[in-house]
């Protein structure tokens, strides 16, 4: 048979190509392929494009499926087709129910302490303990097939994709297409105005993208529309882009700029138009979507100060899916930091990301120095974010992603040498100064003293002040709170127990007998209070309670510091 196909290949005017049937590969699950040689439009000469997937075919004027697949490195335009039944079965639910916010709880590779584990780690075993946890959250399953998507990635550097390629292969964008020197194209770099024209209304054949990151920097793929209905539903791509089943995305008309021939694989450059549709289903067959409103995306505020430099800032938005945001933020963090931080690869950066949620905002900082420091910056960020996307107490209804870096060149760092107390005895209600000498990698020191106020409150006898980094603090923090997170909230307030490296802690500590019910902490209990509560109910519902923090002062320093020192000392009855 003989018939025709739709597709664009500059601009947004939809061109008829030639098709001739080869033979069909029959399924016995219902899809089977439509083998098929390609003519017309230069085809002949490129082969089946990246970006004509979801191509409509018609013989005898009937819609017979979607160009779906082709081989690399074909001496011929030869490529198979997916057949329209098939794709009809795509769009069988309410996509109006189930895929706002796109919210999918469930375990986050580990949840809270395995974040807060990594915290003492020296820097190489804190960087291969965040990639464990990053890699064992629940993830988007990998394409069997090639895909047949033009790649969007504006504003992204060349170092950023190879970085990501992996991820971004998953995510149904060939890495390969837009790493090499191609010229950078328009995105959100366009005027306004540009952006902004009135676009035709999608039709078969017309080119489509479908986007993962929007704003001052623009990720997606662009593929072509194979069917729209009367009721404002469209089929398109013929293949699955993600493979995630019931989602919510924004798909915007795409224009196209220039067919690039290749050997291995030809493939269209194209950008996006402002987004006007959404995304709603993604399956083996293809994908279905609504044209009735563009899908929301959850906003990213990314300000970078560098020093000696100006403040720079960038928006854009990440797809809501809780599989998606967390390796999104990553990505897009990565090109931001990589096109503005002119520091060397020995860096100094203070991070503070802030993820808006039903509950309030989940606020983090830290500092991180040396050749790592970006790579400890970025997989930070993409644990944080899938914490809280990926919680498994309920949806977190993520609002808004804040993320400010402080960068400075050079690596550096303090070591905590030593510290002495003005006393050794106190009283409650006295004021106890804890003097601290910290040296830097070359040997310079200096000194800091912090101040504590025993509380009238504190019981006589043997007591403990901590002298120490971030890591010292957040540990005793997490012995006299060491409550698992059982609710949103209480992830939200273990969270805020960490204290970031560029903290220089003293904390005054006693020893006291406690246990832990739910989210909250029981200290000083009576001994049968305590003994009952621990042999009673699940052994796993209570957790012992060592100590008990009276006080705590912090000072903030320019750098991380290490280290920690402990110093005993004696609470006395205060004297008449």
């Amino acid at each position: 048979m003989k018939g025709y196909g739709l597709t664009v290949l500059h601009g947004t005017a939809v061109e008829r190509f030639d098709v001739e049937v080869l033979g069909v590969v029959p399924n016995s699950l219902g899809r089977s392929q439509i083998l098929v040689r390609v003519s017309g439009l230069g085809l002949d000469k490129t082969g089946i494009l990246a970006g004509m997937s979801g191509s409509p075919v018609y013989f005898e004027g009937r819609l017979a499926g979607a160009v779906a697949a082709t081989w690399g490195f074909s001496k011929e335009p030869i490529g198979a087709v997916t057949p329209i039944e098939s794709m009809l079965a795509i769009d069988t639910g309410d996509a109006a129910a189930g895929t706002e916010g796109g919210a999918r709880p469930t375990s986050g590779g580990g949840g809270f302490p395995a974040f807060a584990g990594t915290l003492a780690l020296p820097e190489e075993e804190r960087l291969a303990a965040l990639q464990k946890i990053v890699d064992a959250r629940p993830s988007l399953p990998a394409h069997a097939q090639a895909s047949l998507l033009a790649p969007v990635a504006a504003g992204f550097p060349a170092d950023t994709l190879g970085r990501w390629g992996r991820d971004l292969a998953r995510l149904g964008i060939p890495v390969s297409l837009v790493s090499g020197e191609l010229p950078a194209l328009p995105g959100t770099a366009l005027q306004a105005a540009e952006r902004a024209r009135p676009a035709a209304p999608i039709a078969p054949g017309s080119a489509v993208t479908a986007l993962l990151i929007d704003g001052d920097l623009q990720l997606g793929a662009t593929g072509t529309v194979t069917r729209v209905d009367g009721k404002g539903r469209f089929l398109a791509f013929g293949h699955p882009f993600l493979g995630a089943g019931m989602l919510e995305l924004p798909v915007a008309p795409a224009e196209v700029v220039a067919v690039f021939p290749s050997a291995m694989l030809s493939f269209k450059m194209a950008y996006a138009l402002a987004p006007a549709y959404r995304l709603t289903h993604d399956r083996d067959s293809g994908v279905a979507g609504r044209t009735d409103r563009a899908a929301a995306l959850v906003p990213v505020h990314f300000r970078l100060e560098s020093e000696g430099g100006p403040v720079r800032t960038l928006s854009w938005g990440v797809a809501k899916d809780a599989a998606l945001l967390p390796v999104l933020v990553a990505i897009s963090m990565d090109a931001a930091l990589t096109t503005l931080d002119p520091t060397p690869v020995d860096r100094t950066l203070r991070l503070e990301v802030s993820v808006g949620t039903a509950v309030g905002p989940f606020v983090y900082a830290d500092q991180m120095t040396g050749p790592r420091a970006k790579e400890l910056a970025l997989l930070t960020a993409n644990v944080l974010t899938g914490l809280v996307a990926q919680n498994e107490f309920e949806d977190p209804g993520i609002s808004e992603v804040d993320i400010s870096v402080l960068s400075a060149p050079g690596e550096k760092r303090l070591r905590v040498v030593e510290a002495a107390l003005s006393a050794r005895k106190v009283a409650p209600g006295q004021t106890l100064r804890a003097t601290v000498r910290l040296a830097d990698r070359r040997g310079r020191e200096e000194t800091r003293v912090l101040s504590l106020t025993v509380p009238r409150e504190t019981p006589e006898g043997r007591a403990l002040v901590i002298v120490g980094d971030g890591n010292a603090a957040s540990a005793a923090r997490l012995a006299a709170q060491p409550a698992e997170p059982r609710t949103l909230g209480g992830l939200r307030a273990a969270l805020g127990r960490l204290v970031p490296a560029d903290r220089l802690a003293a904390l005054l500590v006693v020893p006291t007998r406690g246990t832990t019910t739910g989210d909250d902490t029981l200290s000083a209990l009576p001994p049968s209070f305590a003994m009952v509560l621990s042999e009673g109910g699940d052994a796993n519902a209570h957790a012992s309670v060592p100590i008990r923090i009276l006080a705590e002062e912090f000072v903030t320093l320019d750098r991380p510091a290490s280290g920690s020192v402990r110093l005993e000392l004696e609470v006395e009855r205060p004297r008449s």
